[in-house]
């Protein structure tokens, strides 16, 4: 476990932080740390940046995770996880909700590798909308928003037809419901990779709380490529005992 010191926090909007520190792990877009509070125990997060990450504040954890400030400290273990493949000369990034910030991270890399990027993001209104502003650093920015309040109404589906399918790569992080729609819909014209999300004890391979058709998030993902998700996928998850419930 590495002990990091907050360097810099920026509130992208009122329930959405970021957290940067100061110890470079070498973590990659797709992977995730565990990250322990004293007192509150460890969660799993997906890295935002190559030295920071994006919180959305949805509970206890969280809350003392979005109430650090600079020379706070916070315990660090990982980087854990595979990573997403960062190549070819045109990607499309499929975004939806809190989703969208390990794809920030995607979006940086290939922007340094000179890729081409086109983002697709899918929020249920204004008020939830994040990172806009900083993917459009990267490339051509499409937004929907259930009530229509920003981009275009409707869910993130409505933007599928937007674009052609003229991409080499797809890269996909959100709601497991919406992703099995990108994958439906891209799938079909390219490699798509998906961040997939599940509960976590461990995030070593040891206790199975995020197994998915035979497969561990922690272990054997979190990114898989569309081929080796089963049935599963979208459609059920384990609960915290390990019972398998309906997303």
């Amino acid at each position: 476990m590495i002990d990091a010191r907050i360097t810099k926090v920026i509130q992208e909007i009122p329930k959405v932080t970021t957290l940067f520190f100061d110890t470079d792990l070498g973590a990659k877009p797709g992977q995730f740390g565990m990250f322990w509070l004293p007192g509150e125990g460890q969660r799993p997060m997906s890295f935002s940046y190559g030295n920071a990450i994006t919180v959305k504040n949805v509970g206890p954890f969280s809350a003392k995770l979005s109430a650090l400030r600079p020379g706070d400290m916070i315990s660090i273990e990982g980087p854990y996880g595979n990573s997403f493949d960062i190549s070819g000369s045109s990607v499309v990034l499929i975004g939806g909700g809190f989703g969208i910030a390990p794809l920030r991270f995607v979006a940086q890399e290939c922007y340094k590798e000179n890729i081409a990027i086109t983002s697709l993001l899918g929020f249920k209104s204004l008020e939830d909308v994040f990172f806009e502003k900083e993917l459009s650093k990267y490339g051509d920015v499409y937004i929907a928003t259930e009530d229509g309040s920003c981009g275009e109404k409707g869910m993130i589906t409505c933007l599928f037809n937007t674009v052609k399918h003229e991409f080499d790569k797809g890269y996909c992080c959100g709601p497991e419901r919406m992703m099995a729609a990108a994958m439906e819909h891209f799938g079909k014209h390219m490699p798509l990779q998906l961040s997939l999300e599940r509960y976590m004890k461990c995030g070593m391979g040891l206790c199975g709380s995020c197994e998915v058709d035979g497969l561990l998030v922690c272990k054997d993902g979190p990114v898989f490529y569309q081929e080796q998700l089963g049935p599963s996928f979208g459609k059920f998850k384990r609960d915290k005992t390990g019972r398998k419930i309906p997303i």
